[in-house]
């Protein structure tokens, strides 16, 4: 358990907390703890946003939250959401687009996307202050982890190798059970009575992305999958802004 922790926090983090995971069965034994290291960045990123609040203003303290949990992350689920926007909306056919998510180079699809998302993320969080903001950065990213987890398990792979179609073939259902109902378990704890309203959110951006992956290229990537996932922190956080002011 310890060890599929620490794999889960080499991978999707940078800290030093030893080396990635080797093979299909440390991938999958590392999944079930992807929102669980959600619950950490978000934390931080939570923190960050009330140190520069308190400091300076809520808009500081929402830049100061993005800085943050970017840092921590090294940006690796913001670089599959441009990678994906690339990928789906610039190639004209499907082995133009998978060769888009080979480039580590963004255009103009990719830029767009990711700051259209993060000016979404700072007008949430400029709009919320004190304990709402905290609990809406922490349920952001844990749903947003969870979701990416489940669409592991859901989506089919794109193609035979790489990241998803590793986690694919390993990945038991109960792990996207247990990912999801830690998901809800602080939906709940956030959002009290209007714990749907997000719940909903992240199933309708997390739909949106997976169906548009799977008409151009058939299935997920990696890549997807982060896509997947910052569909689903912007929808909790401005889902957060709809119920809770």
């Amino acid at each position: 358990m310890i060890v599929s922790l620490r794999h889960a926090l080499a991978f999707l983090t940078r800290f030093p907390v030893g080396s990635h995971p080797q093979g299909q069965d440390e991938l999958a034994k590392s999944v079930p703890f992807f929102p669980i290291v959600g619950l950490l960045v978000g934390g931080l990123g939570a923190g960050a946003f009330a140190g520069g609040t308190e400091l300076f203003n809520p808009a500081i303290g929402a830049v100061s939250c993005l800085l943050v949990t970017a840092a921590v992350t090294g940006g690796l689920h913001e670089d599959g959401l441009a990678d994906s926007m690339d990928a789906l909306g610039g190639g004209w056919n499907r082995e133009q687009r998978m060769e888009k998510f080979k480039d580590s180079r963004h255009g103009t699809f990719g830029v767009l996307a990711l700051v259209l998302v993060s000016l979404a993320k700072f007008s949430a969080l400029n709009s919320l202050s004190g304990w709402l903001a905290a609990g809406a950065i922490v349920a952001a990213h844990v749903l947003g982890r969870s979701a990416a987890v489940v669409a592991m398990a859901v989506l089919p792979a794109a193609q035979a190798e790489g990241l998803s179609a590793a986690y694919g073939r390993s990945l038991p259902l109960s792990t996207s059970v247990a990912a999801a109902v830690l998901g809800l378990v602080v939906a709940v704890i956030v959002f009290g009575i209007w714990m749907l309203v997000p719940i909903v959110a992240v199933i309708a951006t997390s739909l949106m992305v997976s169906v548009w992956a799977v008409t151009k290229i058939g299935g997920s990537t990696g890549d997807v999958l982060g896509a997947v996932e910052q569909a689903g922190e912007c929808a909790v956080l401005l889902s957060a802004v709809a119920v809770l002011l």
